[in-house]
């Protein structure tokens, strides 16, 4: 999503313009496909962009479903996701004037001489911070068998105990018997 913030620079400082986006599901060819990336299915956003000094604050909410993979058995699901971000934006040129202005920061966001921001690197690299680091699709998931790798939600079972390779030579006590001898 683009917003246009040549209006609101033209204002005074700290005057606010209101945005919302909602998209269900995404179109993964539109505007906002590169949230696609993060895995997000539908996105519903609420930004405030605020005219400061050097340029554009925005800040607000998202609230998105996207499709992980269970860090346990593997399986993709969909979870909802809630991430609240501010983020300054730097204009580069005078909307009034056109003439270029200082320098932004090191590594800061800028305003490119269209004055339109796009929100999509915004929102896909705040909704991936929000990810839970290891997300489950239920809290009683059992995981992967560690031996043969079985879904063990799907087909529970066990394996015979791997022997410890120190004590493999006395596995052949088990076979002795006295009166073979």
């Amino acid at each position: 999503m683009f917003i246009n913030v040549a209006s609101l620079l033209n204002e005074h400082v700290g005057a606010q313009a209101d945005h919302h986006l909602a998209e269900d599901p995404l179109d993964p060819h539109g505007e906002n496909a590169g949230l696609g990336e993060a895995g997000v299915v539908s996105i519903d956003a609420d930004i405030v962009a605020t005219h400061t000094n050097p340029g554009a604050y925005l800040e607000g909410r998202a609230d998105a479903r996207i499709e992980m993979a269970c860090s346990r058995c593997l399986r993709t699901f969909e979870a909802p996701v809630h991430a609240d971000f501010a983020e300054q934006y730097y204009a580069t040129i005078g909307v009034i004037t056109g003439e270029p202005l200082d320098d932004a920061p090191r590594d800061a966001k800028t305003i490119d001489s269209d004055f339109r921001i796009d929100l999509t690197p915004l929102l896909r690299e705040e909704l991936i911070l929000a990810i839970p680091l290891a997300p489950v699709h239920s809290e009683d998931c059992k995981g992967l068998c560690d031996d043969c790798g079985a879904d063990l939600n799907l087909a529970p079972h066990t394996h015979d105990e791997p022997v410890d390779p120190r004590w493999a030579r006395l596995e052949v006590l088990k076979d002795f018997h006295a009166e073979r001898e």
